[in-house]
């Protein structure tokens, strides 16, 4: 049994890829509605003066929380706090969680991290201003009416990385253009855990996002192989969930393009 877990451009065919259909994506917030202005962003204190209000940022399965060394670059007037998936998961998501540090004002999450972000909400685990999600999914695995990985696809890679984990994740990262960032982690088998796998088969929270109360930004990308940009138009989802296009495509084209990521927040 797998121990509890812890906290590219082209579109790819074949196993672990889903079929993509066009999505109309909002591109700008409703009058009225909250922004997630990274240059300005400040909280106001009891006794009246202000802070930065500090952003949350937690990592996708097989990758350390140095694959937002490059967008945190990009956001210098942000107070920010980066967590590999197992450790946030660790800290906010197991029975008995680890000690949690003081929670950050809003959360930022990328594939897996974005779907471990709605788990830990759902749970009230977390209780965040604002949620924002890259290239993340409520639901995974297909299902009827639901396009997904393939679960025969799912259990091959995860048979893959329990007899080899290294050669798994670089196959799996080659495959699907991922960002490879070399980042001398001690912990990659550990990043690279099934556990984190089975977080992905085992979330389903489509009808939970019909009733979020927290604001949800979902950033999509065209041609992503893992995660259908058009998703949200399958859902009825509570109206504090708003959809906008990543700029580029496929999983992780924030990634390549921080600095198009960061303008497009801050102009929010």
């Amino acid at each position: 049994m797998a121990r509890p877990i812890h906290g590219t451009p082209r579109l790819a065919s074949g196993p672990l890829a889903v079929s993509q259909r066009h999505y109309r994506f909002v591109q700008s917030f409703p009058s009225g509605s909250r922004g997630w202005a990274v240059s300005k962003i400040a909280s106001t204190m009891s006794d009246g003066s202000t802070r930065p209000i500090e952003i949350g940022m937690v990592s996708g399965w097989s990758y350390s929380e140095s694959v937002f060394d490059p967008l945190r670059r990009e956001l210098p007037n942000v107070s920010t706090v980066a967590y590999d998936w197992s450790c946030f998961a660790a800290q906010w998501l197991d029975d008995a969680p680890q000690g949690a540090r003081p929670e950050p004002d809003a959360w930022l999450g990328w594939s897996l991290g974005g779907a471990l972000l709605l788990e830990a909400l759902r749970r009230g685990r977390i209780a965040p201003e604002r949620l924002i999600l890259l290239n993340a999914t409520p639901r995974f695995l297909d299902a009827p009416g639901w396009r997904g990985v393939p679960e025969p696809e799912w259990r091959a890679l995860r048979r893959a990385v329990v007899r080899d984990p290294e050669p798994a994740v670089s196959a799996f990262r080659r495959r699907f253009e991922l960002p490879n960032p070399v980042d001398g982690s001690s912990r990659r088998a550990e990043l690279a855990d099934v556990s984190g796998l089975d977080w992905l088969a085992r979330l389903d929270l489509r009808s939970w996002l019909q009733e979020v109360a927290t604001p949800v930004e979902c950033w999509l990308a065209p041609d992503d192989p893992l995660v259908p940009a058009d998703w949200p138009s399958r859902l009825a989802l509570s109206l504090q969930v708003r959809c906008h296009r990543l700029p580029g495509r496929g999983h992780a084209s924030w990634w390549h393009r921080p600095a198009e990521l960061a303008a497009r927040l801050s102009d929010r």
